[in-house]
């Protein structure tokens, strides 16, 4: 954990905490680093428009819109192409005539 830098550690430790979000404890504990550290780090990625608090409670954090559009087209990219390669191996592997 030590050889990524505490903004990738943020974004992982971030994933799956969408909606909700995690407070700062939970994430400080999370990456291994103190609250205040974490804190300004995520002031910075804030900044940043990586991360964002949620609106539901200001004491949580989670991965910014951006983000997520970014995680969600990537996954569209990979279901296109998926769907290409599925394609063409039916277009090669029918038996000729």
């Amino acid at each position: 954990m030590a050889d990524q830098s505490i903004f990738a550690r943020l974004l992982f430790g971030l994933a799956g905490h969408s909606y909700r979000g995690l407070r700062l404890k939970q994430i400080a504990e999370g990456i291994g680093e103190s609250e205040p550290t974490t804190l300004r780090n995520l002031q910075s990625m804030e900044s940043d428009g990586l991360v964002e608090k949620t609106p539901l409670d200001e004491k949580r954090w989670r991965l910014a819109a951006r983000v997520v559009q970014i995680s969600i087209a990537h996954s569209h990219e990979v279901l296109r192409e998926e769907q290409a390669l599925q394609e063409f191996k039916q277009r090669y592997s029918r038996t000729p005539h």
